[in-house]
């Protein structure tokens, strides 16, 4: 399966916008430096002449840019290691390739593997003056389509990149959106900060480089990336295992017994010392945690580090119950006043650049982030019908890093590990009660 790239165009917005500088908040700042994005492969069952229509996208996306005039732009960095957006009007990044040798129903076939060519080369998210967004259109054999969609994670989260999307969507159809709101300063310091760092931060002494916001690995000679498919019923019943013996009064969500299940069976597979403490850090929208929340149409970062630690022996030997009530637990304490800390201890900083992580990608620790809230596929119609599959770009590169992503019929997990721990993962026998790989 090889992809052709046809075109690579620069597209800006319909018109001239406003060309001010937009300092990043405290939660953008803390973000990884990477590309986040997704596949939507959009199905011509009809056989349509000008199927996801080149043109018709590319006049769409210039239209939306008017309101979304900021992706447009380019990143800038301040002396206290803060970046700002520049709204320069330099526009987006579109890549038009084919993939001629292969069919939509053939991928489906072959259980949604991205081919070989089909994720673009992307840039390095901290660098100065990089191409915000990148759009690529494929089109395979029957004219069917593949657009791909990546942000810098800088500029928004995943929920800003799925309303994105829609909008783009919408504007191709014709159709009023609401507004982007673009003011950072919602999520402004109180001016009440903390004294002490947060147990998930910590300040990195500095260097003649720059930091990055994330822990790297040690050099790993080998990482393998699995996706475990969850089906509703087996998420039923994961859900019925991990609530076993909670007692009146206190419950747990899906989406905790999942993560517990996910940090015990890795934790397993990874055959850590029993003496030894280990890390889950999770992903929390702020918006809704917030008071006041932050509007649906805010166009920025509003996810925030969750953070449990417990002892392998309790992890692994301790009731699933027990860990799931670990995880409701840490979730719940993700409330306003927590979150607006972190804000408070971020600003304090004087160099922002500096601030770090403290989960460790070095085998022991494990970061999960749930996206399903935040997709919603049946919303993204660029005229010709919603997407049938989503799926994320290939390969993560990173060991001990999770992703829980919508399906039509459940979720797929995405994990990613070092390469010998994960074929013990996949013969777990937990593991396989509740999931199809």
């Amino acid at each position: 399966m090889s992809v052709t790239i046809k075109d690579v165009l620069y597209v800006k917005p319909a018109k001239p916008t406003r060309h001010v500088q937009i300092p990043l908040s405290n939660c953008d700042i803390i973000m990884p430096p990477y590309y986040i994005g997704f596949f939507s492969f959009f199905k011509n069952g009809l056989k349509k002449n000008n199927f996801m229509n080149i043109q018709k996208l590319l006049v769409s996306l210039e239209d939306v840019l008017n309101d979304y005039y900021p992706l447009a732009g380019t990143l800038k960095s301040e002396p206290n290691g803060r970046f700002i957006i520049d709204c320069n009007d330099r526009g987006v990044q579109f890549i038009i390739t084919e993939c001629s040798d292969i069919t939509i129903n053939q991928l489906e076939n072959n259980k949604w593997v991205i081919p070989h060519g089909l994720v673009p080369s992307l840039p390095i998210a901290n660098k100065i003056d990089s191409i915000l967004f990148i759009a690529q259109h494929t089109t395979f054999a029957d004219g069917s389509v593949a657009l791909g969609a990546f942000i810098n994670h800088y500029i928004t989260d995943w929920f800003g990149l799925s309303t994105f999307m829609k909008n783009w969507g919408r504007r191709a159809r014709l159709e009023q959106i609401d507004p982007p709101i673009h003011d950072r300063s919602l999520l402004k310091a109180s001016g009440n900060p903390q004294t002490h760092a947060p147990p998930e931060y910590f300040i990195m002494k500095p260097k003649s480089g720059k930091a990055s916001n994330v822990q790297q690995s040690p050099a790993i000679s080998s990482l393998t990336t699995k996706i475990f498919h969850f089906s509703q019923d087996n998420l039923k019943r994961l859900l019925e295992y991990y609530s076993a013996g909670i007692s009146e009064g206190s419950w747990i969500s899906t989406n905790d017994a999942l993560v517990a299940h996910i940090w015990r069976a890795v934790t397993k597979a990874r055959k850590i010392d029993l003496n030894t403490e280990v890390f889950c850090g999770f992903t929390a929208n702020g918006r809704d945690r917030l008071i006041p929340s932050i509007p649906e149409n805010y166009y920025g970062n509003v996810v925030f580090l969750g953070y449990l630690k417990m002892l392998v022996s309790q992890l692994i030997n301790d009731s699933p119950s027990t860990v799931a009530l670990q995880v409701r637990k840490a979730n719940t304490d993700m409330n306003n006043s927590l979150i607006r800390s972190k804000i408070d201890w971020i600003d304090q900083q004087s160099d922002k650049s500096l601030i770090m992580s403290s989960v460790s990608f070095s085998g022991n620790d494990l970061v999960i982030t749930n996206l399903s809230k935040c997709q919603d596929n049946n919303l993204i119609d660029f005229g010709d019908g919603t997407p049938i599959k989503q799926r994320l770009r290939g390969e993560m590169k990173t060991d001990g890093v999770s992703v829980i992503f919508n399906t039509e019929d459940g979720v797929d997990v995405y994990i990613c590990l070092q390469t010998e721990k994960m074929e013990i993962l996949e013969h777990d026998p937990e593991i396989k009660n509740f999931t199809i790989l």
